[in-house]
């Protein structure tokens, strides 16, 4: 009878034991079983841009490698990126990855549609139909 409570100290111990390392193991894996993750703040996707310079802002956790179009850009301390762009007239994509140490990958798709605002000159010149020839 007196074993009794030292086997059921003994089994306590030991399962508070295991139960504390799967914790642990579960924490400190979790970086693994996450991935990488891209959040583009912004420009919104799929919105429009009078202008053609427009700077992509965004976070990026557990990612040790990013990419914007196949070319390297790199984040501060707390994960942030900014980058500018140059659109051409039209319709753009922009295509984001990150990369973790382990060789996970996620990939953001960035649409943007550049249309330049014109000018009241070239607004009255299109209305009238009138044109003139450029100046040297």
């Amino acid at each position: 009878m007196e074993r009794t409570p030292k086997i059921i100290i003994g089994i306590s111990v030991t399962l508070l034991v295991a139960l504390g390392l799967g914790i642990y193991a579960y924490f400190q894996s979790w970086e693994y079983l996450q991935g990488p993750v891209l959040t583009v703040i912004e420009p919104l996707n799929g919105s429009t841009s009078t202008t053609s310079l427009v700077t992509l802002l965004g976070n990026a956790r557990n990612v040790a490698f990013l990419t914007l179009n196949g070319r390297q850009i790199f984040t501060n301390e707390q994960g942030r990126f900014r980058e500018s762009l140059l659109l051409p007239k039209g319709y753009s994509i922009m295509t984001l990855e990150g990369k973790d140490r382990f060789g996970h990958s996620v990939e953001k798709r960035l649409e943007l549609v550049y249309k330049p605002e014109q000018s009241k000159n070239e607004n009255s010149k299109m209305e009238n139909g009138t044109t003139t020839a450029p100046q040297f």
